[in-house]
């Protein structure tokens, strides 16, 4: 940040701020439901949200962990000029909602929305906050003097300006300057307060506070290289007697990632622009000299200085290279080295005295109409712990609007490991602290790690003896581990590593789910990464360090090396370009389509990082090295801070691992097959292996509303959020089609009823849910609950037992048997309650799923009421009628979609006579738990048209 701020002397004034039943439910929404028009797709009107401001609130974690007492420097002068402050709002629960649900459809290829790119209006006419609010808003903001420089087309920022004094007295806080690390920072010293009425609308407030959004990178200088067709050394590969340095040149980099067949047909990024966020100019000679020795086309990048931005000024050419012209330099060098043929536009501000010019220049290539881009590539960032809530708020705000207009953004995972808030490739200080990048921890963007070659074994195997054009010396793919580099040149320890780690404030988006990751704890990065160690480190060219690959009279050339988490990211960008290139368009978030791919190893898209791959025998988490991000301590490897290993699957230091570039082209559009979903061979019971003690019992109704129309009725049976908020359970129902392999249906919880007893209770809507089967055993459900909540994700399901008559495009033609006694069945006197049935023939088991409530469920009331238990029976063979003594079960300590360890005792028994396939009777008797000494007889039925034609006892 610039930093010209009048400061007062601090004294203790200063620092002080200013201050039915089933049946029931099943008959309502068969009958209403199918007429409803899905909220997909459709505008989301909003009411006004705004009236007069008659109090004041705290707007919560908007503070900085760093303005201290120990470092403040005092009160800065009311006069001093904040600019590019910006209140970030959000959107009412009913337009993120169906904002939400929109960006799931856009990359849904069954959906009518696949693909369809809003601009930044059409977004804010569409999903953003009403004219009205901001209206109002924006008429208050100016009567207290805070001067409005621009309403986000998305109409979810405003952007302002107001002096120092202004800020203090509008949000009731006081703006001090504090040192950092040798930095002068500004921050509020009270939490920020707004009126009472505009907290529904406003999230955070932007720019109080400095965050230190720093460059990540490495650079070298290196030996000449020779242009000569035969040299002593293979291109790319320089030798001092028996030790030899690799370099990465872009022949290396198409034959280690497999762009060759790619570029072989034309695909090069022709027709595609990439916008480079920075903060400095390039010396264009760079550029066009890295673009002449790597025998690319020369093609200079277009520079743009953002209306509302500060041009930084002229490039160096020769000495006083500043780090961001460093990081600009290698961001474009290895984006135009992967697509030579896009166009590359460095999009750049220097900062203000509040404000990150990264911000300004993010916010033109997403805010533009038309925007200038749809790839975006950001090699910069800080820790989410300095960040906080405030400065993750801005990029996930920006990065979602981003990936609604069809922009892929990739961002740096980091260079000091699992120490994000730590320097990188410096020595590490004796206290460390675990942090992910804050820019790349949005679920809205790419996030980039770093791998190294696990070739020290043996070089010959994976580098050529001889010279080849363009100074090429790889033989192919080489094995990686996690990059990790902790000691330098020296000998010293440095924190030089991939960064990865768990999200303090993003959740863990829906799609992020696979092998190796690690639940439901946040937000996790990296999400796929490239090589980025300094051992191999990226051919470039930096006039200014003396590095210029500008040609002697003996056709040598000095040239520099580029290594970080920096060069990995624009790699991926310009792999983005070819794909955007290949498929004819651009493809905006590629997260949600990456993990779905890494689903299917076999289809050779990623290459994992494992133990074996890093070469590293033994390997301990507490000692840095290739199979970890870990850090090394200040005196020694050990004593630093434990990072994560690689694994299997995913893994928090190169997530998904590389990218073979001709597999993830050649496989993007090849989209996992569909279960034909108007079938009755769905119907049983579903859950998630990792998730023991709940899951989904089915039942399909095919043809119901005509041929091809089904019905789905599922019950889902899980629990609250926290363990000690015990069971609770959803039933999920809407219409299906033969036509569409996925559909999305609503989601009901009833309340308040009493076990096997009045009152009467009714359904509540509380979000939607898409269900999907890629084949007869596995599927997935995609939630979206507004109870109050806001809880997003995705479960994979497996069938529980064996197939029956599933068929892939519909049922098998297999003998059904009872297997259609399956379902739904319930007791019209006790309306809200009943039993959902899987019943087996192959296996010979029963399963139900009993859905009722406490004894005492009215008088608790509302979602702690609920209560469920499972019925669970082996060797109940074809034909049986009746089975006695039936385990009744009670499952506790779970918590909602997630692999916590639950309590599963039995709890009573139950006696069951099928009289019909419409008619059966239950007899219960619980010996322990809460219902201990309740028992009964339940004369259980569902409706005719509940009933599978084929059904018989």
């Amino acid at each position: 940040m610039k930093q010209n701020l009048q400061v007062r002397n601090r004294n203790p004034e200063t620092r002080r701020s200013r201050l039915d039943p089933l049946a029931t439910l099943l008959r309502w929404t068969i009958a209403g439901s199918l007429a409803v028009a899905p909220l997909a797709g459709a505008f989301a009107k909003d009411t006004a949200r705004t009236s007069v401001p008659v109090a004041n609130i705290a707007l919560a974690n908007q503070q900085a962990r760093w303005a201290t007492a120990q470092n403040d420097l005092g009160v800065i002068v009311d006069d001093v000029q904040l600019a590019h402050l910006t209140l970030l709002l959000q959107r009412s629960p009913a337009r993120q909602q169906a904002f939400e649900q929109f960006l799931q459809q856009q990359q849904d290829p069954q959906s009518a929305d696949f693909h369809h790119w809003l601009t930044p209006s059409e977004l804010g006419e569409r999903f953003g906050n009403s004219q009205q609010d901001i209206d109002a808003l924006t008429r208050w903001m100016s009567a207290q003097g805070l001067h409005v420089d621009k309403v986000a087309n998305s109409r979810t920022r405003i952007d302002f300006s107001a002096s120092a004094g202004q800020v203090g007295a509008v949000f009731q806080t006081r703006m001090h300057a504090y040192r950092v690390a040798g930095q002068t920072r500004i921050a509020n010293t009270s939490a920020p307060r707004i009126p009472a009425a505009f907290s529904a609308m406003i999230r955070s407030i932007n720019g109080l506070y400095t965050i230190n959004e720093h460059a990540n990178h490495g650079v070298g200088g290196a030996a000449s290289a020779t242009r000569a067709a035969a040299s002593a050394h293979p291109g790319g590969t320089f030798c001092s007697g028996s030790n030899c340095t690799q370099y990465i040149f872009p022949v290396d980099f198409a034959r280690i990632y497999d762009l060759n067949p790619d570029y072989q047909q034309g695909i090069d990024g022709s027709g595609q622009t990439i916008a480079v966020i920075g903060r400095a100019r390039v010396y264009l000679p760079d550029i066009e000299n890295f673009q002449q020795r790597s025998q690319l086309g020369v093609k200079d990048p277009t520079i743009i200085v953002p209306p509302a931005g500060v041009d930084p000024g002229p490039a160096a050419s020769s000495g006083g290279v500043t780090e961001d012209q460093l990081e600009a330099t290698i961001d474009i060098s290895r984006a135009t080295s992967v697509a030579p043929g896009a166009t590359i536009a460095l999009v750049v501000s220097g900062d203000t005295t509040s404000q990150s010019g990264l911000r300004i220049a993010s916010e033109y290539v997403v805010d533009t109409n038309p925007v200038p881009a749809q790839i975006m590539s950001i090699s910069f960032g800080g820790c989410e712990a300095d960040a906080g809530q405030s400065g993750v708020d801005f990029y996930d705000n920006l990065f979602s609007q981003a990936a609604a207009e069809g922009i892929s953004v990739f961002v740096i995972s980091g260079d000091s490991g699992a120490a994000g808030c730590d320097p990188y490739n410096a020595t590490p200080p004796a206290t460390q602290i675990a942090s992910s990048n804050f820019i790349c921890v949005s679920s809205y963007a790419t996030c980039v790690g770093g791998t190294q070659f696990a070739d020290a074994a043996n070089l010959a195997q994976y580098w050529g003896g001889g010279n080849s054009a363009g100074f090429g010396s790889a033989l192919g793919y080489i094995p990686e581990g996690a990059w990790n580099e902790p000691l330098d040149g020296n000998g010293a320890t440095q924190a030089s590593a991939t960064g990865g780690g768990i999200s303090a404030f993003i959740p863990t988006p829906n799609w992020q789910i696979g092998p190796g990751v690690p639940g439901k704890q946040g937000r996790y990065t990296p999400d796929i990464s490239f090589s980025a160690s300094a051992h191999d480190g990226y051919f470039g060219c930096l006039a200014a360090i003396g590095s210029s690959c500008v040609l002697d009279s003996q056709g040598q050339f000095p040239f520099a090396f580029f290594f970080g988490t920096s060069a990995s990211t624009p790699d991926m960008a310009g792999i983005a370009a070819l794909l955007n290139q290949r498929m004819g368009s651009a493809q905006g978030n590629l997260n949600p389509r990456l993990y779905a791919l890494a689903a299917t190893p076999q289809n050779g898209v990623f290459h994992d990082t494992t133990q074996a791959s890093s070469g590293v025998a033994g390997c301990s988490v507490s000692i840095p090295s290739l199979c970890n991000n870990s850090t090394p301590g200040p005196n020694g490897l050990s004593g630093g801070l434990a990072g994560f290993q690689v694994g299997t699957g995913y893994d928090l230091a190169t997530g998904l691992g590389s990218i073979d570039v001709a597999n993830l082209l050649t496989q993007w559009n090849n989209v996992t097959p569909s279960v034909n979903l108007d079938q009755s061979g769905l119907t049983g019971a579903w859950y998630n292996p990792s998730e023991s003690g709940q899951g989904l019992v089915v039942q399909l109704i095919p043809d119901l509303s005509g041929a091809g129309q089904g019905f789905f009725f599922g019950g889902w049976f899980t629990f609250d959020l926290f363990a000690s908020g015990g069971q609770r359970w959803y039933t999920i129902q809407g219409p299906v089609s033969s036509a569409n392999g996925s559909a999305t249906l609503q989601v009901y919880a009833s309340y308040g009823g009493n076990f096997n007893a009045a009152p009467a209770v009714g359904a509540t809507s509380v979000g939607q849910a898409t269900i999907q089967f890629s084949d007869c055993t596995r599927g997935a459900l995609t939630y979206h609950l507004s109870d109050g909540s806001v809880r997003n994700g995705t479960i994979p399901l497996t069938r529980l037992g064996a197939n029956v008559t599933c068929g892939q495009s519909g049922n098998n033609g297999s003998s059904a048997s009872d297997y259609l006694l399956s379902g739904p069945w319930y007791d019209p006197n006790t309306s809200g309650q009943g039993l959902l049935f899987a019943i087996n023939p192959i296996d010979k088991a029963l399963f139900a799923a009993w859905y009722t409530f406490a004894p005492i469920g009215q008088q608790i009331g509302g979602a702690a009421s609920e209560r469920w238990f499972t019925l669970q029976l082996g060797g109940f063979t074809a034909g049986t009628t009746t089975a006695s003594n039936i385990p009744i079960y009670a499952t506790r300590d779970g918590v909602f979609d997630n692999p916590a360890v639950v309590q599963t005792t039995p709890v009573g028994a139950a006696n069951i006579v099928f009289q019909s396939c419409s008619a059966m009777t239950l007899t219960y008797a619980f010996a322990s738990g809460e219902n201990m000494g309740l028992s009964g007889t339940i004369n259980l039925s569902r409706p005719a048209y509940l009933v599978p034609a084929g059904c018989h006892l």
